[in-house]
């Protein structure tokens, strides 16, 4: 499964690469994720890191089009106050994750001043599950019975980022998946309390620093038209 996700990767990059007029530009991404999984816990505590990269290009004046290829870590953590640690436990999920996103640029006036820094992004992602640790309790890894995962991941997701310069760009990027994490006919019906909007779907909100590689572009955010 991973060389095929790579094979989605190259055939992206070979169908954009043979778009005429376009420039293309590479980034790193590196950040941090709180993850959560609704209907198992509410709070987003579980904490990781993702980590990638990615290639975009212009398809109009304010509009981008980014793939992406990411390392992200998901997952729930519930640890109650409570001295025997009675309920406590961690699901930790790490993903090959491809996000196609669409990014606009925002242009807008603040205190009189026009503001470019800012982008609106949206789009999809498809992951691949390849490792995962269960710790209860006891804080010792527990197994999880073969076929209770859903082993891919599709997701929606929505951001903004601001653009300290035309390289060094932050994001806050929210991501909620369609299919559900566990196979919910393979639980036990008293064992998870999927009664929530998502249903056991992944939540996730990413924090993420981007470094994009444009040695030819000068120092500065991008302009109306």
């Amino acid at each position: 499964m991973k060389i095929n996700l790579f094979l989605i990767v190259l055939v992206f990059i070979l169908i954009l690469a043979q778009a005429r007029a376009q420039r293309f530009e590479a980034g790193l991404t590196a950040g941090a994720a709180a993850a959560d999984i609704p209907g198992l816990t509410y709070n987003f505590s579980k904490l990781g890191f993702t980590v990638g990269g990615l290639v975009s290009t212009a398809i109009s004046t304010k509009t981008l089009v980014q793939l992406e290829i990411n390392y992200i870590q998901k997952g729930a953590s519930h640890a109650p106050t409570d001295s025997l640690n009675n309920g406590s436990f961690r699901y930790s999920f790490n993903y090959l994750e491809i996000p196609l996103i669409f990014r606009r640029h925002l242009h807008f006036m603040i205190f009189k001043k026009p503001s470019t820094n800012f982008d609106l992004e949206g789009g999809a992602s498809v992951a691949r599950l390849f490792s995962y640790n269960y710790v209860d309790a006891t804080h010792y890894p527990q197994g999880i019975p073969s076929g209770t995962l859903n082993n891919t991941d599709v997701s929606l997701i929505a951001g903004l980022d601001y653009n300290f310069t035309s390289n060094l760009i932050f994001c806050i990027r929210y991501t909620n998946s369609v299919i559900p994490v566990f196979v919910k006919s393979k639980l036990p019906s008293n064992q998870f309390l999927f009664y929530s909007l998502n249903k056991g779907q992944n939540a996730v909100f990413q924090f993420t620093l981007k470094f994009v590689f444009s040695p030819n572009k000068k120092e500065q955010s991008p302009q109306p038209q």
